[in-house]
């Protein structure tokens, strides 16, 4: 379930760069007053040029840039391919051939997400787990042991995976026991050569003993109408 985005960090370091190359750019003005045809090209290209630095050093290739509204598409540094709206107040990252939705918010925002119209449908690109595939798995650890079993997946209010629900009591030898783990800790794969999914964990009993239960108690013990 990977999501490619401009990091807020990346984000922030864009938005100063264009802030401070439109401070930083003396006005040319024609006899009317306004900016002359060639300042605003100038400008826009210093701009650009500025823009396309950050880029670069952030670790983003094969990238092609509208200088007036400053539509960045790239390929960030894990090979997806990225496409960019900034602006020196804000930046809107739309990320994933396979249709995923559009991640946008302040320079300093980490995770805001808003849906835009006609996002109500989405293609689903052929590398993603579905849930009815992960609930119901066994996770094994590097020492081949089958430490627990994937129960339920705890959602944001946003529709983001927040948690795996692990059942571990059969491999610490006692009943009925959760646990809450990052999806992060969990490896999902796929294997063409038995057509079966695999989960992997290194964690210890250890571990686990010392890891937070997790209750299904108040709106978790809720029934569906």
């Amino acid at each position: 379930m990977r999501l490619s985005f401009l990091t807020a960090g990346a984000a922030l370091l864009l938005c100063q760069s264009v802030a401070m190359a439109q401070t930083n750019t003396p006005p040319t003005k024609d006899a009317n007053g306004e900016p002359s045809a060639n300042a605003t090209k100038a400008a826009s290209g210093s701009l650009g040029s500025q823009m396309r630095d950050s880029l670069q050093k952030a670790g983003f290739t094969n990238i092609k840039m509208a200088p007036s509204s400053f539509v960045v598409s790239a390929t960030d540094k894990d090979g997806n391919p990225v496409v960019m709206t900034v602006t020196p107040d804000s930046f809107t990252t739309v990320t994933e051939e396979g249709g995923k939705g559009p991640k946008s918010g302040g320079a300093g925002s980490e995770d805001s997400t808003s849906a835009s119209s006609g996002s109500e449908f989405v293609s689903v690109a052929n590398n993603d787990e579905l849930g009815s595939k992960l609930i119901g798995l066994d996770i094994y650890n590097s020492a081949k042991q089958d430490i627990g079993q994937i129960k339920d997946i705890a959602m944001s209010e946003r529709g983001r995976a927040q948690a795996y629900i692990v059942s571990v009591g059969g491999f610490l030898g006692m009943g009925e026991h959760y646990i809450a783990v990052n999806p992060s800790a969990i490896t999902v794969t796929y294997s063409d050569s038995d057509k079966k999914w695999h989960a992997a964990m290194n964690a210890t009993a250890d571990q686990l003993k010392a890891a937070p239960e997790f209750k299904y108690s108040g709106r978790w013990s809720g029934s569906r109408s």
